[in-house]
C-alpha cells in the first residue's frame, strides 16, 4: 500500500511539472516560428503589453482565477493556453504511470522530454504547416541515444533497434514524399538541385538499397556525394527514371539474384532513411554556420513535407520499426477521418500530417504490442 501511495505521489509531482512545461511550451509554440527569443523578454499580453506577473502565470489556475481575461485590458485569453498545459500534464502522468520510477528508474525521463517536444512540434505544424529543424533534429539524437539507458524489461527498443527503427521510419515517409510528389507533379522532375547532398542521394539509396541491401544503398549514395564534390555540381538522373529503376530493383529481389525481397525492402528503407537524416543534419549545420538555408527559390507541389520524414525518424526511434508500422497505419486513418470531416463541414484548411502521426505514435507507444498481437491472431 505504501509503494502504491508513493507511486501516485510521484505521478502527481510529475504531472505538476508537466503543467509547468506546458506553460513554457505555449511560449515556444508562439515565439519559435516568429524567430523570437524563447527565453527573453518575459511573457506579456499581446494586446496591451502588460507584463505577466508570476501569480498570473500559474498553469490552468491563473487562467481560471483571471476568468480567461487579461488583468489589465480584459482581453480574452484563449482556452488553448490551459489546454496545452493540461495536455502536457496528462501526458506526463500517463507516461509516469506506464513506466513508474520505482520499477524502471529514469527510463521515463527521456520519454517525458520527447513527449514535450512532440507536443510543441505538433502544434507548430498545425499552426504553420512546418516542423522546425531546431526541434526535430535534436529530438532524433535524443530519441536514439535514450535507448541506451532504458531498462531491459521496459518494453522499449534497445540502441540498435532504435537506430534501425528511426532509419526505416524516415525511409518509409521519404518514399511517400518522393513518389507522392512525382504523382502530384504528373511525373515532372523536381526542381530541387541541392549540392552536394539532397534528395538525389536519397533516391540513389532507395535504388541500390533495394538492389543489394542497405550497405549498397549507403555506399552508392556516398559515391554520389563524392562525384558531386569533384564535379562541383549535382550529377543526377531525373526522378521518374530513378524510381523506374527502383521498381526494377524491387522486382529483381523476387528472384533472390542478389538479395531477397525482405532484405531488399529493409535495405531500401534503411539506406534511404539514413541518407535523409544525414542530409537533414548537414543542411541544418550548414544554415547555422553560414546563415544560408537549404531552401532554393522555387515552389513545387509536394505530397508531404520533408519535416514529416524527420518527425518519423524520432517516432521510429522510440517505437522500433514494428510498432512504427502500427503508428503509420493509425496516422493515415486519423488523418483521413479528420480530412473528410473538415471537408464535410465546408472547411478548406490543409491538415498537416504531423499531429496525426504523433497521435498514432502515442497510441502505438502504449498499445503497439497488443495491436500487433491482435492482428497476428487474426491472421492465424
Amino acid at each position: 500500500m505504501t509503494i502504491i501511495h508513493n507511486v501516485y505521489i510521484i505521478v502527481l509531482i510529475i504531472g505538476i511539472f508537466g503543467a509547468l512545461i506546458g506553460s513554457f511550451a505555449n511560449v515556444v509554440i508562439y515565439r519559435l516560428p516568429a524567430g523570437k527569443n524563447i527565453a527573453f523578454p518575459g511573457s506579456s499580453c499581446p494586446n496591451c503589453g502588460h507584463k505577466i506577473k508570476p501569480w498570473e502565470n500559474i498553469p490552468v489556475i491563473s487562467w481560471l482565477f483571471l476568468r480567461a481575461k487579461c488583468s489589465s485590458c480584459k482581453t480574452s485569453i484563449s482556452f488553448r493556453y490551459p489546454f496545452i498545459e493540461i495536455l502536457m500534464a496528462v501526458g506526463f502522468m500517463l507516461l509516469a504511470l506506464r513506466w513508474p520510477v520505482e520499477i524502471y528508474g529514469f527510463t521515463v525521463v527521456p520519454l517525458l522530454v520527447i513527449y514535450a517536444m512532440l507536443v510543441i512540434m505538433s502544434l507548430i505544424d498545425f499552426d504553420h504547416l512546418y516542423l522546425p529543424d531546431s526541434l526535430t533534429l535534436p529530438a532524433i539524437f535524443i530519441a536514439i541515444g535514450a535507448a541506451a539507458y532504458y531498462q531491459p524489461d521496459a518494453g522499449l527498443p534497445n540502441l540498435a533497434q532504435a537506430a534501425i527503427g528511426s532509419a526505416i521510419a524516415a525511409g518509409i515517409i521519404a518514399l511517400i514524399n518522393r513518389l507522392g510528389s512525382l504523382i502530384v507533379r504528373r511525373m515532372a522532375d523536381t526542381k530541387e538541385r541541392l549540392w552536394p547532398i539532397g534528395m538525389d542521394q536519397v533516391n540513389i539509396a532507395f535504388v541500390f538499397g533495394a538492389l543489394g541491401g542497405w550497405i549498397w544503398g549507403l555506399g552508392f549514395a556516398l559515391l554520389s556525394v563524392i562525384v558531386n564534390l569533384i564535379a562541383r555540381k549535382p550529377i543526377r538522373l531525373a526522378e521518374k527514371y530513378m524510381y523506374l529503376l527502383w521498381f526494377v530493383a524491387i522486382a529483381i529481389s523476387a528472384t533472390n539474384l542478389i538479395v531477397g525481397p525482405v532484405e531488399s525492402l529493409a535495405g531500401t528503407f534503411i539506406a534511404a532513411g539514413i541518407v535523409a537524416i544525414a542530409g537533414s543534419f548537414y543542411w541544418w549545420f550548414h544554415e547555422i554556420f553560414t546563415g544560408i538555408a537549404e531552401d532554393e527559390d522555387f515552389e513545387e507541389p509536394v505530397a508531404m513535407g520533408f519535416g514529416d520524414v524527420k518527425l518519423a525518424a524520432i517516432l521510429g526511434a522510440i517505437l522500433g520499426w514494428q510498432s512504427m508500422l502500427v503508428a503509420l497505419f493509425l496516422a493515415f486513418i486519423i488523418g483521413a477521418v479528420v480530412g473528410v470531416t473538415v471537408k464535410l463541414m465546408g472547411g478548406s484548411r490543409i491538415i498537416p500530417f504531423g499531429p496525426p502521426l504523433v497521435l498514432g505514435a502515442l497510441v502505438a507507444l502504449f498499445y503497439g504490442s497488443q495491436i500487433i498481437n491482435w492482428y497476428l491472431g487474426l491472421l492465424t
